[in-house]
């Protein structure tokens, strides 16, 4: 960039060009003042003037000529000079003003966009978004507070203990990000503080247990008898879609899979000859292979019968997969008598690994757990789908 010094006039300014190239011009009348012109010509003010104690000079844009005219311009820079030499960095008041005006749902946006999160993250997300904080979506970032945390964890308590929590959770996740994100010319942030933290601080958080439901050993036979005859009937009746619903419950007693992973699986990652699927970019982020087991096979085979799409609990409208097994899982436990979730089939599926001496390290690859970093020893713990065969 060309560097030329002289005394600035309206009319010297009028006549400057850019030659397609970027110049910056001094003022030897205000020496600090500059003007810079871009390669399209446009013409902007800025102050150009290092910080006592410190080794770059700051650039401050003061405006665009002509519109900004060269006596303001001048009496502008006199100002922002002054708070230089007061040790201010001008940038970062104007920075700390846009900040004070962010709102609570433009730090979300912001978020979300830094952010590679799965559409189902995302869903869940905006839903404690939209249901527990719609009228704070206006609120400036800033203007939350302590007491005000405080008492919207206290009212979404008396909905729901866990909710309450979830809700704050994604509020102190919001305030790390603007935390990180909202920082002045010197890295400090400006945003240091948290106060979701005063939930800690006055010991009020829900703690809602994890839930510990799952089939006991007495209930499987009844639930797999009962998923059995669900099936048999809706063959009969040729209610494809509960067919499908049966293999993929089937498929969750067998394999404690999650539920989205297994629900998109395409045909395309299924490999019959060696007896393997592949599920990729898993809730931890890996593609992982597995063995299939005697009775994956068979679902397996049966899901080729009644292929529709090509998804492997495929439905022939929508987005090609099933979507909500929750109506086919109530009446399978209806027949059975008993009460479980989708989810409790994969505590299932763990409680019986273990109580048959299933490794740990073993039993987190056929959840697709990740493995805490501090483990140095799995870190050389390679398991193939081959190897995991047996345990599966």
């Amino acid at each position: 960039m060309s560097d030329i010094k002289f005394r600035f006039t309206e009319q010297q300014l009028e006549k400057l060009a850019s030659n397609n190239k970027r110049i910056r011009y001094f003022d030897s009348f205000l020496p600090g003042l500059v003007l810079d012109i871009t390669k399209a010509g446009r013409k902007s003010f800025r102050v150009y003037k290092k910080i006592p104690g410190r080794a770059n000079p700051v650039s401050v844009t003061l405006g665009y000529f002509p519109s900004l005219s060269l006596d303001v311009a001048r009496r502008m820079a006199r100002k922002v000079m002054a708070d230089i030499a007061d040790g201010i960095n001008p940038n970062d008041t104007k920075r700390q003003f846009r900040v004070a005006s962010v709102t609570l749902i433009e730090t979300f946006d912001a978020f979300l966009e830094a952010r590679s999160l799965k559409p189902i993250t995302v869903r869940g997300y905006e839903q404690t978004m939209n249901c527990y904080l719609t009228d704070w979506h206006s609120k400036r970032l800033a203007d939350i507070n302590q007491t005000m945390i405080l008492k919207r964890h206290r009212k979404i308590t008396e909905q729901s203990r866990a909710q309450a929590d979830l809700t704050m959770r994604v509020m102190r996740a919001l305030y790390n990000f603007a935390k990180a994100e909202y920082k002045s010319s010197e890295g400090r942030s400006l945003f240091p503080d948290n106060p979701v933290d005063v939930l800690s601080e006055k010991r009020v958080w829900n703690k809602v247990k994890r839930k510990t439901t799952r089939l006991r050993r007495s209930q499987l036979k009844p639930f797999l008898e009962a998923l059995n005859k669900v099936r048999d009937e809706a063959i009969m009746y040729r209610q494809n879609d509960r067919v499908a619903f049966c293999d993929y419950i089937e498929f969750v007693t067998f394999t404690g899979l999650r539920k989205m992973e297994l629900l998109q699986l395409p045909w395309s990652q299924v490999f019959m000859e060696d007896k393997l699927y592949l599920l990729k970019d898993t809730k931890n982020g890996e593609d992982v292979e597995f063995p299939m087991t005697t009775k994956l096979v068979e679902i397996f085979e049966r899901r080729k019968e009644y292929k529709v799409s090509p998804y492997v609990f495929g439905k022939a409208t929508g987005k090609g997969w099933l979507t909500e097994p929750k109506k086919t899982l109530a009446k399978i436990c209806e027949l059975a008598n008993v009460q479980i979730t989708l989810h409790d089939l994969r505590r299932t599926f763990t409680s019986i690994a273990e109580s048959n001496g299933v490794s740990g390290y073993r039993l987190k690859r056929l959840l697709n757990h990740l493995t805490d970093q501090s483990d140095v020893t799995a870190g050389y713990t390679i398991l193939t789908a081959e190897e995991l065969r047996e345990p599966a």
